[in-house]
């Protein structure tokens, strides 16, 4: 059973019951992400996540290491380009444990001066790493080619960005925006509610400090970038816009993208990879967003294919209103089912959905609504968001041991 109540701080907390699971999870969710950072100190929200980490009031960064190993948990972070999340999973018996950790990481972080130099260099050599990982770099080359706003902006920061961040900018960003105006709880596993509730109001401080500021729509830029780069390969990375997270069509695309190249029957694995030999990897994906969305396909081949890789895949996807069937369809349901209730089965999964739900669509469907769904989509739907993608310009990037030349000639 799902259920939404409010903090008395004001911040919303989603609960999902799981009653036969030893395990319990439990994340916290902020609005602020790399899109909501300005250009010159791109990659601070990610820097934040780091330091939250490194030490609060009463315990230092190893104190922490060592009290959730001694849970036997796990606690982590992660960042996107619209929001922040931290979370916890730990054994059912420890839950006011946990909760009393995870609450001083987000309340009560110091962020010392040495341990902000440290992540900082740790940060660079995460950048290094991504430019040294073709298949990683690529995406982040591809979204700073097709919006030239903030929502191009790398989640983890540029080098001379991440350089340019101070104490001051970190800790004002963290008292301005991570407050309870701008967070949600999103907890799944076994768990007594009024308990649960009673340690979050207990454990956490939510500042009632602004909301994060509304972004301005971002806009689509079609076009052909390349990179030249001495690879082995040619990455290609080619993409529409599609519809924000919130669309009443988002169940449709994502069996369109599962029939396209998203499973191993799909039309673009079967006919780059199986067929033609083309490409070792290939896969259509999805990118939701609050105001816009990606349809894109990545793949990396030999230089001398990648004129022909790009052009198949264009026509593939221009043709899928053509060449759609009903047979696909079915299986693409059947693959998403699948998916929604393998993914059911993982408190991890059912507490990133309940707050996915709260921060996009601002009510949560159940796992009963979603296959109905799903079931009720028909073949005249794909045909129609087929034709919605058809009609789009198509933007392209390409990394590799290739120069624009090798690749003129292709129509977007």
């Amino acid at each position: 059973m799902i259920k939404k109540t409010i903090l008395s701080s004001g911040t919303p907390i989603l609960m999902q019951k799981m009653n036969s699971f030893y395990s319990f999870m439990l994340g916290v969710w902020i609005k602020y992400g790399s899109r909501h950072e300005p250009l010159e100190k791109n990659g601070l929200s990610h820097f934040i996540e780091h330091l939250l980490f490194q030490g609060t009031s009463k315990r230092d960064a190893k104190s922490i290491s060592l009290r959730i190993d001694s849970l036997g948990g796990d606690i982590n972070a992660f960042t996107s380009r619209e929001f922040t999340s931290l979370y916890i999973k730990v054994l059912d018996k420890y839950i006011p444990e946990a909760i009393e950790l995870i609450g001083d990481i987000f309340s009560n972080p110091s962020f010392p001066e040495n341990e902000i130099e440290k992540e900082r260099s740790i940060i660079i050599d995460e950048i290094r790493t991504i430019e040294d990982t073709p298949d990683e770099l690529i995406h982040d080359l591809f979204m700073s080619n097709i919006f030239s706003d903030s929502l191009g902006q790398p989640v983890f920061g540029r080098k001379e960005t991440v350089m340019n961040i101070s104490r001051d900018d970190i800790i004002n960003c963290f008292k301005k925006y991570y407050s309870s105006k701008n967070c949600i709880i999103s907890c799944a596993g076994n768990f007594n509610e009024n308990k649960l509730i009673e340690e979050i109001e207990k454990n956490f401080i939510f500042r009632n400090t602004e909301s994060v500021p509304r972004l301005k729509k971002s806009t689509f830029n079609p076009s052909i970038r390349v990179h030249e780069k001495d690879l082995n390969e040619v990455h290609i990375c080619l993409g529409i816009e599609s519809i924000p997270f919130n669309s009443p069509h988002r169940y449709t695309l994502s069996l369109l993208n599962l029939i396209t190249g998203g499973c191993v029957s799909s039309k673009l694995f079967q006919e780059i990879r199986e067929k033609k030999g083309y490409a070792y990897n290939i896969y259509s994906f999805l990118s939701c967003y609050s105001d816009t969305g990606i349809f894109g396909v990545y793949t990396a081949c030999e230089k001398s294919r990648a004129y022909n890789v790009v052009e198949l895949i264009i026509s593939i996807i221009k043709n899928l209103q053509e060449t759609l069937t009903e047979d696909e369809l079915q299986r693409a349901k059947k693959q998403a089912i699948s998916q929604l209730l393998f993914s059911s089965e993982s408190t991890n999964y059912v507490m990133q959905n309940l707050a996915y739900q709260e921060l996009y669509l601002d009510r949560i469907y159940s796992v009963k609504e979603q296959i109905r769904k799903i079931e009720s989509i028909k073949i005249s739907d794909l045909k129609n968001m087929a034709e919605f993608l058809k009609n789009k310009k198509i933007a392209l990037t390409v990394l590799g041991s290739i120069d624009s030349k090798n690749l003129s000639g292709i129509n977007i």
